[in-house]
């Protein structure tokens, strides 16, 4: 499971950004070998959406004077999205139900992380209030992950 360690700033950011920029290379790899149109929706929506929030990120650690730093948290998570990526390559035949279940998995490792690490070690509090709205959208992202999963076969 997930080592607890207390985060800088700068790593929090890097966390974020790890995640966002995972669930984009996920979804544009998964992308071509989606059948049903919801799933092919719900991949480009991760694609709009954490490329908005990637862009939020950055621009707020710039503004803050943060510089991204790796973690062992993110470092899991870099790991979680190559080992999905690797999958959803390799794979031939469609892959919906394949990358709902990666969605799932990886939308709930991510809600946990923000609840148990990331808003707890975060000291800016604008950095918390885009922590806050990040981790609103993932909920959503599962909840939808969730409903979708139950659909495809």
């Amino acid at each position: 499971m997930m080592t607890q360690q207390n985060l800088t700033d700068g790593q929090v950011i890097k966390v974020v950004s790890t995640a966002n920029n995972g669930e984009i290379i996920q979804a544009n790899v998964a992308l071509p070998k989606l059948q049903s149109p919801q799933v092919r929706n719900y991949a480009q929506m991760m694609i709009n959406e954490h490329s908005m929030n990637e862009q939020k990120g950055q621009a707020l650690a710039k503004r803050l004077g943060v510089v991204p730093q790796v973690s062992m948290t993110s470092n899991d998570l870099q790991k979680d999205s190559n080992t999905i990526v690797n999958q959803l390559n390799q794979s031939m035949a469609p892959a919906d139900r394949a990358y709902m279940m990666s969605q799932v998995a990886v939308h709930r490792k991510v809600l946990a992380s923000i609840d148990q690490q990331l808003l707890p070690s975060a000291s800016n509090a604008e950095l918390k209030a885009m922590l806050q709205q990040t981790r609103n959208a993932v909920a959503v992202h599962l909840q939808m992950a969730e409903q979708l999963l139950s659909t495809v076969r």
